[in-house]
Formats: C-alpha cells, sequence, structure tokens
C-alpha cells in the first residue's frame, strides 16, 4: 500500500490543490476559534429558549429582510463543502418537498416576538439518525448573517457550522431567491419592509 501511495503522489497530479484563501480561511479560523457563540448567551442570558415567545411566519415576509448570498458566501461561513452538499437534502426533508423553488414550497420558520429580538429566527430539524429535534437560530440584518446556533453537539461552535445552520443559511439567503430570478415574486414584496412586519401572517 505504501508503494501505491508513493507512486501515486510522484506521478499523479495532487487530489487537491491549495488556493489563494487558504490563508485567509486559516486566519478567520484562528480568529474565531477563542470566540464564544454569542447567540447561545444572549438566548440564555434573556431566556428566549421558552416556546412562547416564537411565533410561525410566512416565509414571504423574510424576502425583504433576509440577506441574498452567493455560495462563495455561503462558503465562507462553512469553510467546507460538505455542509452545502447535503443542503439541500435536509431543506427537502425539512419542507417535505423536492420542489424548493414552489411558490407554495412550506418551510417551517419561526421568529422571536420578544421585544429587541425581532431579528432572530427560529428553524427546527428533525435528526436523520435519532428521534430527536434540533432548534436552529439565526440573527441577521439585510446585509449579512450575523450569528448562528444549534442545539445539535456542535451547534454551538463558531469556526465553520453545523449541517442545520448551513441548510438555513442556503435555502433563505441563496435558494429562495433562485423563484425571485423565475417568476419575478419580488415584484409582489411591498418595498417598505421591516423587521416590525414580520408577524404579518
Amino acid at each position: 500500500m505504501a508503494i501505491v501511495a508513493a507512486l501515486n503522489n510522484c506521478f499523479h497530479a495532487p487530489m487537491v490543490v491549495a488556493s489563494p484563501e487558504d490563508d485567509d480561511i486559516v486566519r478567520r479560523m484562528n480568529q474565531l476559534l477563542s470566540k464564544s457563540n454569542i447567540l447561545q448567551e444572549r438566548l440564555i442570558q434573556d431566556n428566549l429558549q421558552r416556546h412562547n415567545v416564537w411565533q410561525f411566519i410566512n416565509i414571504d415576509n423574510l424576502f425583504e429582510l433576509f440577506p441574498v448570498l452567493s455560495l462563495d458566501d455561503i462558503r465562507s461561513i462553512t469553510l467546507g463543502v460538505y455542509q452545502l452538499k447535503r443542503a439541500r437534502i435536509y431543506a427537502e426533508e425539512h419542507s417535505d418537498c423536492t420542489e424548493l423553488t414552489d411558490p407554495d414550497v412550506d418551510f417551517p420558520i419561526e421568529a422571536c416576538t420578544e421585544y429587541g429580538a425581532e431579528d432572530i429566527i427560529r428553524l427546527r430539524f428533525r435528526s436523520t439518525h435519532k428521534s430527536c429535534t434540533y432548534l436552529t437560530y439565526i440573527r441577521f440584518d439585510s446585509t449579512q448573517v450575523i450569528t448562528w446556533y444549534c442545539t445539535y453537539i456542535p451547534g454551538p461552535r463558531t469556526v465553520r457550522c453545523c449541517s442545520h445552520i448551513a441548510v438555513a443559511m442556503w435555502f433563505l439567503c441563496y435558494e429562495l431567491y433562485q423563484r425571485l430570478q423565475t417568476d419575478n415574486h419580488h415584484q409582489l414584496i411591498p418595498q417598505t419592509s421591516s423587521i416590525q412586519t414580520i408577524f404579518q401572517i
């Protein structure tokens, strides 16, 4: 086996090629490594994990509020491609639908009703391995995803993110807007949308 590996290394092109962004990624990971999850701390401090401060919302109300990100933007958060490769599968399971750009797709989302926390949403993801549900929280503004937290075991980490957070960002920041390019749905959305209108169902 060692001989085969040596021959492969000698005569074949490398399977992984370094990119100019690698150094930036390493620097970013080192910066985040020592930081705590500020959204997790806020949820605990302000007692925002109780269920009576969350309300299901119409996903259309997020169009003008949630940021639009490219796949590269999302990869800069996931710091890898594994989570994005599974994003569509998780999204289809969450919505019980394979046509994710369908205007009638049901992608359950909850928004926080507590004053001062209207910029936080919550999603519930069923575990693919056992009978439990993980709660995924995202704080955002119209230009960026600010912080995230998930009750899945690796969910509190600040370097990279778990698959549940990745699928939420992929669907809400990227896939959802593919619908806009096909049906001009954005023309139906008031330009005066604000965080305060998020609970209009």
